[in-house]
């Protein structure tokens, strides 16, 4: 698990369409993490927390109270895939 692999999953989900319309269609928590897992992401919540305050800071944005609220109350508790994040991040 790393905070690297979340931050890769963030830039797949921004890139393939397919996979984030499989992740939104799916709204069982264990499933969803089955999906991330199976495409090759392993990280915590709080990688993935970090992941995105990390792509956040580099992007020149701090992030609200109700962003970082959002962050913990995603993919059923983990992920979510609805969170505004910065338009752009670092390669």
């Amino acid at each position: 698990m790393s905070v690297q692999s979340a931050k890769d999953f963030l830039k797949r989900i921004e890139t393939d369409k397919a996979l984030k319309d499989r992740l939104e269609g799916e709204t069982n928590l264990e499933a969803r993490q089955g999906i991330i897992k199976a495409v090759g992401f392993d990280f915590t919540l709080a990688e993935y927390k970090q992941a995105i305050e990390e792509m956040a800071r580099a992007a020149g944005k701090q992030l609200t109270p109700e962003e970082l609220q959002e962050i913990a109350g995603g993919l059923g508790g983990c992920y979510n895939l609805s969170l505004k994040l910065p338009p752009t991040f670092p390669a």
